[in-house]
């Protein structure tokens, strides 16, 4: 009942900014396809990908300035529908600024959010073309994940000041600070642990590069240190995570925070869960996949939680 006086009588910023949120997590786990499947130079040229507007399906279709050797259909066409989901973002942010023009007086944190939010997905466009021109630099495609979490984050911060004169609940002083300070370590923690894990990455990818005849299942063996270090810095994730959990559990934080305790408990579970298969089954590239967008899921949903947690009326 809670979520639902929330989320009833949106206006057509919140409705286009709730969309553009979920079309920007689309994006994100595309993202990771087009890394995990290496379909990151699918397309070896930007804007246009092999010089044309739309790609074409077989290599015999190549403008004559192309290798044929350079074409695969699959890692082509995994870029392209990368590339036409994120114009689809770019879109969907700038309408969900034109539409905050209605909040600049009365809640002017709407309009800038949503201003730099468009500022954001242009950098991120540029940022793009960057990557594909650099051939994939490891450090770019890492400032590359981090901006696509800021833009979703700073997203969720906008859709929240426009649904905040609605949400009403309480939560004890202590309890509160508590809470305040597990989801900061959260956050703070998580966003850690994906920018370790995307050097885990980088560095399997100097393993196959290294390595080109190695079987898949022993890329790991070759990481080095980095690896050891992700692992077992996601252990204090957990830690925090169930004492957030805990402090929700004992001050009955209502439906808002235990919703969002619940899903935050099975998204690192379902995490650590994702990256064991990566370890003993092999690297499949569908568990890389997960791996990088439930990522960005276990930083969005404690910044949520965060918000609320402030925005609530201490007793």
């Amino acid at each position: 009942m809670a979520w639902r006086n929330i989320l009833s009588r949106m206006n057509s910023y919140q409705k286009t900014a709730v969309i553009t949120v979920c079309v920007t997590f689309l994006l994100i786990f595309i993202g990771g396809l087009v890394r995990a499947t290496g379909a990151g130079l699918g397309c070896p040229d930007w804007p246009t990908c092999f010089g044309l507007w739309i790609p074409p399906l077989s290599a015999a279709d190549l403008p004559a300035a192309y290798d044929a050797e350079q074409f695969n259909v699959i890692k082509t066409w995994t870029e392209y529908v990368n590339r036409l989901v994120g114009v689809v973002v770019g879109l969907l942010i700038l309408i969900t600024f034109l539409l905050s023009f209605r909040y600049i007086r009365n809640v002017p944190s709407v309009f800038f959010g949503s201003a730099a939010a468009l500022v954001l997905v242009l950098f991120q466009g540029w940022l793009g073309g960057q990557v594909v021109l650099g051939e994939l630099q490891g450090w770019m495609i890492t400032i590359h994940m981090i901006t696509a979490i800021v833009i979703l984050n700073v997203l969720i911060w906008t859709i929240f000041r426009s649904f905040r004169e609605r949400i009403r609940f309480t939560l004890g002083s202590g309890i509160r600070r508590k809470m305040v300070v597990a989801l900061l370590l959260i956050i703070v923690v998580t966003v850690i642990q994906v920018i370790f894990g995307t050097q885990v990455r980088e560095a399997l990818e100097a393993v196959k590069a290294a390595y080109p005849a190695l079987d898949r299942s022993e890329w790991i063996d070759r990481v080095g240190q980095i690896d050891q270090i992700h692992r077992s810095f996601s252990w204090l994730v957990v830690v925090f995570v169930i004492y957030f959990h805990y402090l929700v559990r004992k001050s009955d934080g209502g439906p808002y925070l235990s919703t969002m305790a619940g899903l935050l408990t099975t998204a690192v579970l379902l995490q650590i869960a994702v990256g064991a298969g990566l370890v003993y089954l092999g690297m499949p590239p569908a568990f890389q996949v997960f791996h990088l967008w439930i990522g960005a899921f276990t930083v969005s949903v404690p910044f949520l939680a965060l918000l609320f947690v402030s925005e609530s009326h201490p007793i």
